[in-house]
């Protein structure tokens, strides 16, 4: 036994004593070109390593100096594609004794990771890439406690340990992956996605990946605003569903923080959901009633489009469950598609996606009531009073009168027979409607019919009340939900016929009510009292004015329940300091260009009164088919009713002998002037254009015969003279002019209001007193005459004498001119003939 511990400790020593010391490494360095280790220079070094698995050896270069020795190893992909499984490093000392250990992990090649490692939050396969990865690596450790481990065999040439292959069992956040020479690498996971998004009921389910699956590493944010966690209803790492109820057609962003990293926003649209759609009369058209969900936009001025086919649906008004639109009627033509048309949305550029389809003229009855013991069916396409046919549990209902309104809403008939659960439908042009199941055993009657907007106490009489319900105390139930309780008369014995007084409260339109009497009970309407227009005309101030009794409506029309409907348009009250007026006794609004004769109602809640036609067609009273115009023209007045602004547009004056049109300008609603800006004296011929159509009467334009006013005067009627005559009307074409008993010659024009002349001398005596009288000056001109009492000759006017005298001294002074002239000429002619004289005797 001593020999064995002996021998045993003999072995330890000598194995001990031929162990090398652990490499001193001072520093080391580890890239993609090379791993360089720096060791003292007494210190044991490393010269290789050896993978075993893959009898793979990376040896080292070393180089020393006096204090340091640097051992390099070349790298490239290759070579570090074989750096993985079992390893050996062999170090050797100075005495070039060599060692090999495989327990030297702190110096092992810190891992170099290329790219971002960012593995799914689900987890599952994923590839990391880089050097070293493997260097003595089996499997890795998420801190704190996770094993990470690697698909594949490491001590096999099998794997790639520059692409490896993780098993990484998923997670959230940042998280710390250590090796087995502490190097530390921190990591998140994938950015989270948002693929698609699904609304589904009262919430949505988005679909995508990198979410989490617990509701502490995430925040939801619907247009920036994170929700609250309660509202997510459920998360998965590809899947989360959020609790959001939206009323309104709208765009929402979504955004997903998991984990700290955000996803990529998505747009999700709240489309409009068309649900169910009405029919129309396709040579008629009407309104459209489209009933779903979404069909409204929260944003104010919203832009919403409703497409029926290739048709456009007008007017649009919309609410969150319902668009109201006008369809216009489609002509007969052939190959036009009336059926199956796709019903389109689109609101603020959001559209449906779901297949509503429309088709023309289907009878349909939504509903129906028993007002005053008739049947009236509610909906669309009832088709003509005429020709529609009601069936009663199969039976044609041949002896019944049968009123349909305008727009083929509604039907009414009052039944033979009360009518007891029976199945009723109708037949419009060969198209079976829907079926109804009705019964109107049970009705009731009401005096008056149409109750007062203010309210007022109405009698209604029931009729067939059951026996067991006699003593019942009727109810009448309005659609709010209100109610209010019956009076009983006691007027009757007769139990199963009997009458009660409701006070009805004010309001106005129609209102579907139910009646109820124990166990019985029936729908029927009130159907508030409507105003009526008597009269319409164009007043003063381009205003229509309409007459009636509105008394009962004033508090209606501020409350903005009454419309008027007039030239197919509500009437707008929207012309700066000239509104609409609404009286006790009429009511007003301003005439516009676009308005045209038709007929003129009031909608009151939606109820239309009756209508009164309003004729506001231009037409003419009255044209003066004779006119007098002054030199320069004259105005023609045209007298007419229903004249509006556009009027003179139209209108004109066309004169045959320039050829040229004068335009007219609006006085009144009665009234319109034009302005002819037409010469004299020659009369003239003229048309009238109203209304852009040529009237067949001409008009003859004359003018004014001259007018004298006054004149200037000369001194004697011997000698005659100059004198100029003022007045109007004056023209070129002067036929004659006299004064008194003498003409007056050479006449001259000078303008329109001045004329002059030369009033020749008289050949017989008038004395002094006759020359102060006055004289008739008459003017002919173009064959009109006219005339006036002047005094012509006067000595007693300055201006006059003062004229006379400038005029004789310059006759004076042109005659002295003359005698002069005629000297010199004497002279000249005179020295002349003495020059020829002198010549010739010189010559001989």
């Amino acid at each position: 036994m001593k020999f064995i511990i002996l021998f045993f400790i003999l072995y330890l020593v000598s194995d001990t004593l031929g162990s090398l010391n652990e490499p001193v490494v001072k520093n080391f360095t580890c890239t993609k070109q090379s791993l360089e280790y720096t060791y003292d220079i007494d210190s044991t070094y490393y010269t290789k390593w050896i993978f075993s698995d893959l009898e793979y050896e990376l040896v080292f270069e070393c180089k020393n100096n006096s204090k340091e020795r640097t051992c390099t190893a070349g790298m490239s992909i290759d070579i570090a594609k074989n750096l993985h499984g079992q390893i050996k490093m062999c170090g050797t000392d100075n005495n070039s004794v060599l060692d090999c250990h495989s327990n030297y992990e702190e110096y092992y090649p810190k891992p170099i990771i290329e790219g971002d490692f960012k593995p799914s939050t689900k987890g599952g396969p994923t590839i990391m890439k880089g050097y070293y990865l493997a260097v003595g690596a089996y499997y890795y450790n998420i801190i704190p406690y996770t094993r990470l481990g690697i698909i594949g065999d490491v001590h096999s040439n099998s794997i790639d340990v520059t692409n490896l292959i993780l098993d990484y069992k998923g997670g959230c956040g940042p998280r710390t992956i250590q090796w087995p020479n502490d190097f530390k690498y921190s990591f998140n996971h994938s950015n989270p996605i948002i693929e698609n998004i699904f609304i589904e009921g009262s919430s949505f389910i988005s679909k995508g990946s990198n979410f989490c699956n617990s509701s502490d590493s995430i925040q939801i944010y619907l247009d920036g605003v994170q929700i609250d966690k309660s509202k997510i209803k459920s998360i998965d790492h590809e899947q989360f569903e959020i609790i959001y109820t939206q009323l309104y057609s709208k765009s929402i962003n979504v955004k997903i923080v998991s984990g700290g990293l955000e996803s990529n926003i998505y747009k999700l649209d709240f489309k409009p959901i068309p649900l169910k759609i009405n029919s129309v009369p396709r040579l008629k058209g009407g309104s459209i009633t489209i009933i779903g969900e979404r069909l409204s936009s929260q944003v104010n001025n919203s832009t919403i489009i409703v497409k029926i086919g290739q048709y456009d649906c007008k007017n649009v008004i919309s609410s969150k469950n319902e668009i109201l639109c006008n369809l216009e009627s489609v002509p007969n033509v052939e190959k036009v598609k009336l059926v199956d048309l796709q019903v389109n949305i689109s609101i603020n550029g959001i559209f449906n996606e779901n297949n509503l389809l429309f088709s023309f003229d289907i009878p349909i009855i939504s509903d129906f009531i028993l007002p005053q013991g008739e049947v009236k069916l509610v909906g669309d396409c009832f088709g003509s009073s005429q020709l529609t046919q009601v069936k009663i549990d199969d039976v044609l209902q041949s002896n019944i009168t049968i009123n349909i309104n305008e727009k083929e809403t509604t039907l009414s008939f009052k039944p033979i027979k009360p009518i007891k659960k029976s199945k009723l439908y109708i037949i419009v042009n060969g198209t079976k409607s829907n079926t109804i199941e009705i019964d109107s055993s049970f009705f009731v009657k009401s005096v008056p019919s149409s109750p007062s907007v203010n309210g007022q106490i109405v009698n209604f009489t029931l009729f067939n009340i059951n026996p067991n319900n006699v003593n019942a105390t009727p109810i009448m139930i309005f659609q709010d939900n209100s109610s209010i309780k019956a009076i009983d008369y006691k007027n009757s014995n007769e139990y199963s016929t009997h009458t009660y007084s409701f006070d009805i409260p004010k309001s106005c339109g129609r209102n579907e009510i139910t009646i109820l009497i124990g166990d019985q009970l029936t729908r029927t309407e009130i159907y508030y009292e409507l105003p009526i227009i008597s009269s319409c005309s164009i007043v003063s101030n381009q205003m229509i004015k309409c007459l009636g009794n509105f008394l009962n409506y004033l508090d209606l029309f501020k409350n903005g329940k009454i419309k008027i409907q007039f030239s197919n348009m509500v009437i707008i009250d929207n012309i700066p300091n000239n509104p609409i007026i609404f009286m006790s006794d009429s009511f007003s609004f301003p005439m516009k260009p676009e308005y045209s004769s038709s007929d003129i109602y009031l909608i009151v809640c939606d109820e239309t009164s009756l209508d009164f036609k309003v004729d506001i067609t231009p037409s003419l009273k009255f044209v003066s088919q004779s006119l007098v115009f002054n030199s320069t023209g004259g105005e023609l007045l045209i007298n007419g009713e229903n004249l509006n602004e556009n009027t003179i547009y139209n209108t004109s004056v066309y004169c045959f002998s320039n050829k040229q049109v004068y335009n007219c300008s609006f006085i009144n609603n009665t009234s319109i002037s034009c302005d002819i800006e037409l010469l004299g004296p020659f009369d003239q011929l003229c048309k009238i254009k109203f209304n852009s159509k040529d009237e067949n009467n001409n008009i003859s334009i004359s003018y004014y015969p001259p007018l004298v006013l006054n004149s200037t005067t000369i001194s004697k009627s011997s000698t005659g003279g100059i004198i100029t005559i003022f007045g109007n009307e004056f023209y070129n074409q002067i036929d004659s002019i006299t004064v008194g008993k003498s003409k007056c010659l050479n006449s001259t024009f000078i303008n329109s209001t001045s004329i002059s002349c030369f009033v020749e001398p008289s050949n017989f005596n008038i004395n002094q007193t006759e020359q102060q009288k006055k004289q008739y000056v008459n003017i002919i001109i173009n064959g009109k005459s006219g005339g006036n009492n002047l005094i012509i000759y006067s000595g007693n006017s300055n201006r006059i004498d003062e004229n006379n005298k400038s005029n004789k001294n310059t006759i004076d002074e042109k005659q002295t001119n003359n005698e002069i002239k005629n000297e010199s000429i004497k002279r000249n002619i005179n020295f002349i003939l003495f020059i020829i004289i002198f010549s010739t005797i010189l010559i001989i």
